[in-house]
């Protein structure tokens, strides 16, 4: 896929109606700049926000390039929070845009059990968007949203302690010592 790829897995009147649902979601951010850079970086890559249906949850579906965003969160979130999601979320696109072959690891699987090389991957990515969009966060502040083990790995591989696979690699080794 390319980085300006558009919206498919749509009929025309389906695309309609998700572009009318995009803008009463991007209508729902707050206003800031940082967050204005995000939600353009994702117009920028033809990505569709509509509102998720699972309770709490913010996903990306690759096959109709559309983050599906929890809503309340729009009103409850912090800034800092809305911030680290939207750059985590867009790190997914870019991702699955690099690397077509994520498609085929996360068909048939239920959100919660993506592999973790592509959540890793996704924050990792995500960093990167903050970083090309000048927005002032360290990684150290974007690694303190972020849960642990996760955060740890994130942060090894950012400093390029670890490559994506040996952190891969690492997580699976401390899950199976805590089980």
């Amino acid at each position: 896929m390319q980085p300006n790829h558009v919206c498919h897995g749509y009929s025309k009147e389906h695309l309609e109606v998700a572009k009318k649902k995009d803008q009463d979601c991007r209508a729902l951010f707050p206003r800031n700049l940082y967050v204005e850079r995000l939600l353009e970086k994702a117009a920028s890559l033809n990505v569709l926000f509509l509102n998720s249906q699972v309770e709490e949850q913010w996903l990306y579906h690759p096959e109709h390039r559309a983050l599906c965003i929890w809503l309340p969160d729009l009103e409850a979130g912090s800034l800092s929070y809305l911030v680290v999601m939207l750059a985590h979320e867009l790190g997914h696109v870019l991702d699955f845009d690099a690397r077509p072959w994520y498609l085929d690891a996360i068909r048939d699987v239920p959100w919660f059990a993506a592999p973790l090389e592509i959540e890793l991957s996704a924050f990792v990515s995500g960093f990167a968007v903050l970083q090309e969009l000048d927005i002032p966060i360290t990684l150290e502040q974007y690694c303190q949203m972020i849960e642990e083990p996760m955060a740890h790995l994130v942060d090894q591989v950012i400093r390029q302690e670890l490559s994506l696979a040996a952190a891969v690699e690492r997580f699976d080794h401390w899950r199976r010592i805590a089980s």
